[in-house]
C-alpha cells in the first residue's frame, strides 16, 4: 500500500512539473520612471523651511520662507564665517568666566584655559559646544557683543536682511532671529569657503594637549544628516525649547548643490523630524528641476537698432553667450532686451550694443550679450566723395539709364 501511495505522489509531483515548465511566465510590468516628488505645505513637519540651488540661489521652494524665528545653534555657521574672516586659526584663545559659565551643550571650558582658534571650532561646529562659541568670539572680537556687530554686518553683506545676532551660539535671546531664506544665504556663503565646509564635514577630531591647549578632547562629529544622506556635505543642527528642532543641510548631486533649512521641525522626542523634513526637501529639489543651457537662438528677435550719422539707417543685432540654469523642462523662458534705441556710426559687426536679460518664470536667470549683426559706416565727408568719384569713375561707360540709378 504504501508503496502504491509513493508511486501516486511521484506521478503528481511529476505533473505539477510538467505544468510549471509548459506554461508561460507572467508578463512584469515595465518599470515606470520615479514621479517628481511634489510638496505640500502639509509634507513637513517644519514651521519654515526652504529648499536653494546654491549658484544662482534660486529658491526651489520655500514654506514661510521669510518668518523671522529662533534659529537655534544654526546660528554657528555665521559665527564660523565670521571667525574665519577676522581670526587666526592659530591664535591662543584664553577662556574667560562668561564663556566657562555658558550652559549645556558645553565643553566643560574652564576660566583660564587656552586653546586654538581652529580647534575651539572644530569643537563648536561638530559637537554644539555652546561655550566654545563665546570664548571663540571674545577671542575674535575682545567680546560677545563686538563679534555680534560682525556678524550683523556679514548678514547685511549676504543680503540676509531679515535677520538678527545677538548671541554667537544661538541659545534663546532677546532680539536673536532670522528666517529659513536668509539662514540658507548663510549657508551658501558656507559652501564658497574651503575651510568651513572642511571642518563641517569632518566625523572624527581629537583636540590635542600641547603648547596652546590645555588638554584633549575628542570631538564627534553630532549632525545626522551626514550618516543618513548619502548627498549630504555639510550644514548644522539646532534645539532651544523656543527654536525646536532646526537643521540646515547641505548636498550635492552631479555638480548641483542645494542648500535646505527647516527651523522648528518638531520639539523633542520628535528629533527625527528635521531629518525627515530636509530629506522631503533634497529629494524636491534633485527630482524636479535639471541644469540645463537655455537655447537663446531660439528666442532671439533679432531686434532692429537705429543708426545716427552712417550710411545704414538700420542694424540687425543677434544674441551672443549662453545661460545654464537649474529650472524644471517646462518652466517658460522669455528675453527681455536692454539696447540703446539709436547706436552712433561706425558700427562694427559683432560689436556689443546691449545685452538681454534672460528670465525664466519672470525671474532673472542670465544675461547674454547683444550685438551688431552687420556694420553700419561712418557717413563722413571724406567717404561721401570716394563714393562720388568712384561711382563716377564706374559709371562713366555705363547706359544713361544706369547712371540715373546711381544718382549721377
Amino acid at each position: 500500500m504504501r508503496r502504491a501511495e509513493r508511486k501516486k505522489q511521484a506521478a503528481v509531483l511529476c505533473l505539477v512539473l510538467v505544468l510549471a515548465l509548459t506554461m508561460p511566465l507572467p508578463v512584469r510590468p515595465a518599470l515606470l520612471p520615479v514621479e517628481a516628488a511634489e510638496l505640500e505645505e502639509g509634507d513637513l513637519h517644519a514651521a519654515s523651511a526652504v529648499v536653494m540651488e546654491a549658484s544662482t540661489g534660486r529658491i526651489l521652494y520655500e514654506k514661510n520662507g521669510n518668518e523671522q524665528r529662533a534659529m537655534a545653534s544654526t546660528t554657528k555657521i555665521m559665527t564660523l564665517l565670521v571667525a574665519l574672516q577676522y581670526g587666526d586659526l592659530d591664535a591662543a584663545i584664553t577662556v574667560s568666566a562668561l564663556a566657562a559659565s555658558q550652559p549645556e551643550v558645553n565643553m566643560n571650558l574652564k576660566e583660564g584655559e587656552t586653546f586654538t582658534l581652529r580647534d575651539l571650532l572644530y569643537a563648536m561646529m561638530l559637537v554644539s559646544y555652546n561655550d566654545a562659541a563665546v570664548a571663540i568670539a571674545e577671542g575674535v572680537a575682545g567680546s560677545v557683543e563686538e563679534f555680534c556687530y560682525l556678524m550683523n554686518l556679514k548678514a547685511r553683506e549676504l543680503g540676509a536682511l531679515h535677520t538678527h545676532f545677538s548671541t554667537p551660539n544661538g541659545l534663546d535671546a532677546d532680539d536673536h532671529y532670522s528666517t529659513a531664506v536668509d539662514m540658507a544665504l548663510i549657508a551658501r556663503q558656507a559652501l564658497q569657503s574651503e575651510q568651513a565646509m572642511e571642518i563641517m564635514q569632518t566625523q572624527i577630531y581629537t583636540i590635542e594637549a600641547g603648547p596652546v591647549n590645555s588638554r584633549s578632547v575628542s570631538l564627534t562629529n553630532k549632525n545626522p544628516l551626514l550618516s543618513s544622506y548619502t548627498a549630504a556635505i555639510g550644514g548644522k543642527t539646532g534645539f532651544t525649547s523656543k527654536a525646536g528642532l532646526c537643521l540646515v543641510g547641505m548636498a550635492e548631486k552631479d555638480g548641483v548643490q542645494l542648500v535646505t533649512v527647516v527651523l522648528g521641525s518638531g520639539w523633542p522626542p520628535h528629533s527625527n523630524y528635521r531629518v525627515a523634513d530636509t530629506t522631503k526637501l533634497f529629494h524636491y529639489g534633485f527630482r524636479n528641476f535639471t541644469l540645463q543651457t537655455v537655447n537663446t537662438q531660439a528666442l532671439d528677435e533679432h531686434v532692429v537698432v537705429e543708426v545716427s550719422g552712417g550710411f545704414t539707417q538700420q542694424i540687425r543685432t543677434r544674441l551672443e553667450g549662453e545661460v545654464t540654469y537649474y529650472m524644471r523642462p517646462e518652466e517658460e523662458v522669455s528675453l527681455y532686451y536692454d539696447l540703446p534705441y539709436v547706436v552712433q556710426a561706425p558700427v562694427e559687426e559683432g560689436q556689443t550694443l546691449g545685452e538681454a536679460a534672460v528670465c525664466v518664470e519672470g525671474k532673472v536667470a542670465g544675461y547674454v550679450s547683444v550685438v551688431a549683426e552687420e556694420s553700419a559706416e561712418e557717413k563722413t565727408f571724406g567717404r561721401i566723395l570716394w563714393n562720388v568719384c568712384k561711382n563716377i569713375w564706374l559709371g562713366a561707360d555705363a547706359a544713361p539709364e544706369e547712371n540715373v540709378k546711381s544718382g549721377l
